[in-house]
């Protein structure tokens, strides 16, 4: 590492606070009404006119921006990704980020205690902050394309009826059912979670909720109700710590038909735990709001034979723009 690049690192949180800030304004959403000059800018946004000028060119340095003699208008990544109104809206998870923010003041605290910054309760206990979470993990994989990536990839066409455990807003389920006309698919999730899942699926895709399930669910104290062609756990076991996360293996074990198939997507890291690199530090963050952390495949695939999985496989999604893995296997037939 050079030391350009160490001061960089020193100093990441400015380029992301400049971010979440102009996204929090408004500013981008302005913008995309008509270019303008900070001053024009900071009167439609209710703020002082220097500071806002300081922002705005801030963002231009970041690529965000462009500047023009002394307007300002959108680039074409903020134009696709950070607008309210576009499809690849990226702003819910922006504004979460933020919303974390205040807890990385304390990483020191919880590296010394081990223990969380907050509770470790997936965002259940306030609707707003519920609301937010569930539309930032919206937002993030239909705007990196993770589920069209999959339903693209993926061989389904045999599954009737695909189980999405802890599947939130159910980004993943609609390419699914899209993909695959004959399928039928249930949302296992919080109570809480679920109100919010429904009003974005009713937004977002209400064709599917002809064909999809949101059934109330608690991995740690139920069994999963109805048996599963194929069972997905998308971004579940980083919530959770190992004991819990062996125990839900089993428990999806026992929910599938005879010949199976179980799908783990999550950051999946290397033996040393180090790579990707995004694992690694998402995991300081579960750190600071959860129970669990990123785990390595060794330690998947030892909870899957456990549990009675055959051969566990691993495919790692291309980087970039993904940071991911997913981990299969089946149910023997017999």
């Amino acid at each position: 590492m050079e030391f350009h690049e160490l001061a960089a690192l020193s100093s990441g949180h400015v380029a992301a606070r400049a971010l979440q800030t102009a996204v929090k304004l408004g500013l981008f959403d302005k913008l995309a009404e008509a270019e303008a000059t900070a001053a024009a800018l900071a009167q439609r946004l209710s703020c002082e006119p220097r500071a806002l000028a300081l922002l705005a060119n801030a963002l231009v340095a970041l690529e965000l921006l462009e500047k023009r003699d002394d307007r300002y208008a959108l680039a074409p990544v903020a134009r696709r990704f950070l607008v309210g109104s576009a499809a690849d809206y990226f702003g819910a998870m922006v504004l979460f980020e933020e919303r974390l923010f205040a807890l990385w003041a304390r990483l020191e605290a919880s590296v010394r205690s081990g223990r969380p910054a907050r509770t470790a309760d997936s965002f259940q206990g306030e609707r707003g902050e519920t609301e937010l979470f569930i539309a930032a993990m919206d937002d993030l994989v239909r705007a990196r394309g993770d589920a069209r990536f999959l339903a693209e990839r993926l061989d389904l066409g045999a599954v009737g009826l695909l189980a999405d455990i802890g599947g939130g807003p159910g980004t993943y389920v609609v390419e699914f059912l899209r993909r695959w006309p004959g399928m039928r698919a249930v949302v296992y999730d919080l109570p809480g979670t679920l109100e919010v899942s429904r009003a974005i699926l009713k937004r977002n895709a209400p064709w599917a909720l002809e064909r999809l399930a949101l059934r109330e669910f608690d991995y740690h104290t139920q069994e999963i109700p109805e048996p599963a062609d194929a069972i997905l756990l998308s971004n579940v076991i980083h919530l959770e710590d190992e004991q819990t996360c062996a125990l839900l293996a089993q428990k999806c074990f026992r929910a599938l038909n005879p010949g199976g198939l179980f799908l783990i997507k999550d950051h999946i890291m290397n033996e040393a735990l180090t790579e990707p690199v995004a694992g690694a530090l998402f995991s300081l963050q579960l750190l600071l709001t959860t129970r669990g952390r990123d785990y390595s495949f060794k330690e998947v695939t030892a909870w899957l034979a456990r549990a009675g999985f055959a051969a566990p496989t691993l495919s790692r999604l291309p980087f970039p723009p993904f940071t991911s893995s997913v981990a299969s296997a089946r149910k023997p037939a017999d």
